[in-house]
């Protein structure tokens, strides 16, 4: 997939849920910009795969309205180096659809309400 074709400012992903997410232009500018965050640019196809397909997905503790996506992946590149396994955070505003921003982390989200795989 590479890098987003935005039409009309957007770009449209939908959600394991079949929830239609926009990325704006502007948005992924700011999240590939970003001081040594232009790695994300290669990283598109991962964010997708993020939102499609999440490990979980969780309310933030800060906002209401705002969830984070979550997955791991074993093959973790940054500037050419190996980090091994690391998580994709994709936040989203639900209330308007809205992919907020996008982030790594090494260690998998514990804090914030289990919105999905629902516990059982």
């Amino acid at each position: 997939m590479g890098r987003p074709e935005f039409k009309h400012g957007s770009f449209i992903i939908k959600d394991y849920s079949g929830r239609k997410l926009q990325l704006y232009e502007r948005a992924w500018t700011h999240i590939t910009k970003e001081r040594n965050r232009d790695y994300f640019e290669r990283l598109f196809d991962k964010i997708v795969e993020t939102i499609r397909n999440p490990s979980q997905v969780r309310k933030s503790t800060q906002e209401n309205n705002v969830v984070i996506y979550e997955k791991a992946f074993d093959d973790f590149y940054i500037a050419n180096t190996v980090l091994g396994r690391a998580y994709i955070n994709v936040v989203v505003n639900w209330n308007t659809s809205r992919i907020r921003t996008v982030y790594p982390s090494r260690r998998k989200r514990q804090k914030g309400k289990l919105v999905w795989p629902a516990k059982k």
